[in-house]
């Protein structure tokens, strides 16, 4: 086992270097460390050497290399883990052995993956559907897990002897295998860090769910994490009350409520739009002019859309030009296909876009530029 595996309390040592490289950075190779480096789904610790920061962790051979935002100037280094960091990501590595344990166990679901991000840790799980009756129960049984402080320890064994336990997986490798015990609860080859026992968990919360690849990612929080989450949501659970003016368990009650509200007001705006459309158009019509021009300089783009479909569905040529998105909508019933003058045309005018034969549209830096290059078409569709 490597050094931070056999004593994981370390967090200050002293070391020589043994080797250096530049990779895309400056690395170092220490004769002894105490740094974990990433893998298996869990990241590297941080830390100092001689005060200089650690980057990242990599094992390449055998070696444990440190890259280091600065060259080491002495051969003699001090180095420094950072705990917080240590115990977090052990933290979220535990949780993940507990949670796989209780799901492959009682409810006979396998862990496909794991992964320690900086904000939230994932699980991906062989299933197709989850419920909110399996999360309660899996979230009871976590409870009754952290209360009964099991404890966790690490051990190596020959490969003979490491199968003889109740593996939860067959090893990766062969010959002296790192089992990691949790109660009874576990018995899982593992070279990560852990925690001391399950209750220094705390606690752990679920905080998202999705399916990817046709299995259910279950995304979850431990520790400090899971009380910093609970901390956040109350404080804007406690505001979004405030604001509402509701008690905080009615707050969902409201909520939707005012969506239903918002929903009714949209229909509402969108039959103003309309009637309104109506009204620009019937006074666009009434001229005589070849190419119908409108200017929105306050308007949503939403309505400039409304009226350039609505200028199209009479046949006539319009250009619409929306201040807010600095976007101009075209049509046109003539011979010019408007896509392909976009696409040769646009750049020399500093626009972008495209479109079809009789519709299209572009977005420029002025108005500047979209009146020449709206000048520049009126042309083409003159001649």
């Amino acid at each position: 086992m490597r050094s931070e595996q056999i004593y994981p309390d370390v967090r200050t040592f002293e070391s020589i270097v043994t080797g250096t490289k530049e990779e895309q950075g400056y690395w170092v190779r220490l004769e002894q460390s105490y740094f974990y480096p990433e893998s298996g789904g869990q990241p590297a610790d941080r830390g100092t050497l001689n005060g200089v920061s650690v980057l990242d962790v990599q094992l390449q051979e055998g070696d444990v290399w440190h890259l280091l935002d600065s060259p080491l100037l002495e051969n003699e280094v001090q180095g420094e883990v950072d705990d917080v960091i240590r115990t977090d990501h052990a933290a979220q590595h535990t949780a993940q052995h507990v949670i796989s344990a209780i799901l492959q166990d009682e409810f006979q679901i396998k862990t496909v993956s794991f992964r320690t991000g900086t904000e939230e840790s994932t699980l991906d799980l062989d299933l197709g559907d989850w419920d909110e009756t399996l999360q309660s129960r899996l979230e009871e049984r976590l409870r009754t897990v952290i209360q009964a402080n099991l404890l966790i320890t690490a051990t190596e064994y020959t490969e003979e002897e490491a199968l003889q336990l109740p593996l939860r997986k067959t090893p990766q490798v062969t010959e002296k295998i790192r089992v990691v015990q949790i109660g009874e609860l576990d018995y899982s080859a593992c070279g990560g860090t852990h925690l001391a026992s399950t209750s220094e968990l705390e606690l752990i919360l679920f905080t998202g769910l999705e399916k990817v690849r046709g299995n259910i990612r279950l995304a979850y929080v431990a520790k400090d994490r899971a009380f910093r989450l609970l901390t956040t949501e109350r404080r804007v659970l406690t505001e979004t009350a405030r604001a509402v003016s509701a008690k905080k368990n009615q707050v969902h009650l409201v909520v939707e409520d005012l969506k239903q509200e918002q929903v009714r007001l949209n229909r509402q705006i969108g039959q103003a739009e309309d009637l309104h459309v109506k009204t620009v158009l019937k006074q666009l019509l009434a001229t005589d002019e070849p190419v119908l021009t409108v200017r929105h300089d306050q308007e949503d783009v939403r309505f400039s859309e409304k009226l350039l479909k609505a200028l199209a569905e009479t046949g006539r040529t319009g250009f619409v030009w929306n201040e807010n998105a600095k976007k101009l909508f075209m049509c046109s019933a003539g011979s010019i296909h408007l896509g392909k003058f976009a696409k040769t045309h646009l750049k020399q005018f500093n626009g972008r876009g495209g479109g079809s034969e009789n519709n299209a549209q572009a977005v420029f830096q002025t108005y500047e530029e979209a009146q020449a290059y709206a000048e520049a078409l009126k042309e083409e569709l003159h001649t």
